[in-house]
């Protein structure tokens, strides 16, 4: 008795019993910058109800990571951002987190965990026992005459994931769970019902300091992710290299000053524009090169199709001039996606519909809402 009695309480009654959320609300710390969002869906459907962008406080994320200095800047940034709920979703930098795709025969759902933690110990150089490893199912895929499971794999140090409970529970806040910032991607321009990424093969690509997350997406399902291990930095130490700056100042002048040019502007622009324009391009031909051997990776996989159209957000996709840049690069075009829910943070021009540092925040936050 005593275990049926456990087992209604745990389960479906107290679900029943318990008060329907409606709002949620997430964290975003970034290497330079932590990104705090509250959705509230009280009327039916997801309305940005609190946002917030705050500095992250240098080196915080450092291996190990600089517990004090995170907990005084969520003590700050927190209240400031104006949420109303201390339960948060999380998520965890790219490169803190293992991921990969994997096939696997079809098979029972009891019997998955034990084929997934087989396949992490093919790849992971670290003990499975010392790890947390999840995994989604992305459906059924045909591999010649047999069918298999499509899974996407995450996996990172169990330890890590109990020093980020730690530091936000100091904080104040419950952790009500740690995201995957390639979901959250998708969630944004795919998932909404207001979302226009529907059809054809889409790539999201999420620029951040130093980590760009890289997405792609046929016909709302996903196909491919990775995190590439570059990003924004790159263009800053360019133009630190370049104008012999220090790493701070090259970012204010990156911010402030920064314009990729086209054919039209330069032929009217005057040397120092010319000569920002070019330490900028020195520092994005890194990034190019990443994000083309993803996709040369991608288009070797079974059933591969070519990416018709990108939609970028993160930092780095702010600055002027990016969007053309990188069409050109890409030969396909490109776009600021729209989730087109109330209350967004504004971008900065009609072709920046909302401020694209927030697509990362903005899909943790839908976690509980977008299936």
């Amino acid at each position: 008795m005593l275990s049926y009695l456990k087992g209604l309480l745990s389960g479906g009654l107290l679900r029943k019993l318990a008060p329907r959320k409606t709002r949620f609300a997430a964290v975003d710390i970034g290497f330079r910058e932590i990104k705090i969002i509250e959705i509230s869906t009280e009327d039916g459907i997801p309305v940005v109800t609190a946002f917030g962008r705050f500095p992250t406080p240098a080196d915080a994320l450092a291996d190990p990571v600089d517990e004090d200095a995170l907990v005084d800047a969520l003590n700050e940034s927190v209240p400031a951002s104006g949420i109303q709920t201390k339960e948060v979703i999380i998520t965890i930098s790219g490169d803190r987190v293992i991921t990969r795709h994997i096939k696997v025969p079809l098979m029972p759902v009891k019997e998955l965990e034990a084929a997934v933690r087989f396949e992490a110990e093919k790849f992971i150089p670290v003990p499975v026992d010392e790890l947390t490893i999840r995994y989604l199912n992305l459906g059924e895929i045909e591999s010649g005459s047999e069918k298999n499971l499509h899974l996407l794999l995450a996996a990172m140090p169990t330890s890590f994931v109990y020093d980020y409970y730690r530091f936000f529970t100091r904080a104040g806040l419950i952790v009500a769970a740690i995201d995957l910032q390639s979901l959250g991607l998708w969630r944004v321009f795919c998932g909404l019902e207001t979302s226009t990424a529907r059809a054809g093969t889409l790539g999201i690509l999420d620029i951040g300091a130093s980590v760009t997350q890289f997405v792609v997406v046929r016909n709302r399902v996903i196909q491919f992710t990775r995190a590439l291990p570059v990003g924004g930095n790159l263009l800053t130490h360019s133009l630190a290299e370049y104008y012999r700056l220090d790493f701070q100042e090259a970012q204010r002048m990156k911010e402030e000053e920064g314009e990729l040019l086209n054919t039209e502007a330069a032929a009217s622009a005057t040397t120092g524009a010319m000569q920002v324009d070019f330490s900028l391009r020195e520092g994005l031909s890194e990034l190019v090169r990443e994000i083309r051997r993803s996709l040369d990776y991608y288009m070797v996989q079974e059933g591969a199709m070519p990416v018709d159209r990108f939609i970028i957000s993160g930092g780095t996709s702010k600055l002027k001039g990016f969007r053309e840049f990188f069409a050109e690069a890409m030969e396909v075009p490109v776009d600021f996606g729209n989730p087109g829910i109330p209350g967004l943070p504004g971008g900065d021009s009609e072709d920046i519909p909302f401020d694209p540092s927030f697509a990362v925040a903005l899909g943790t936050a839908l976690r509980e809402v977008v299936e």
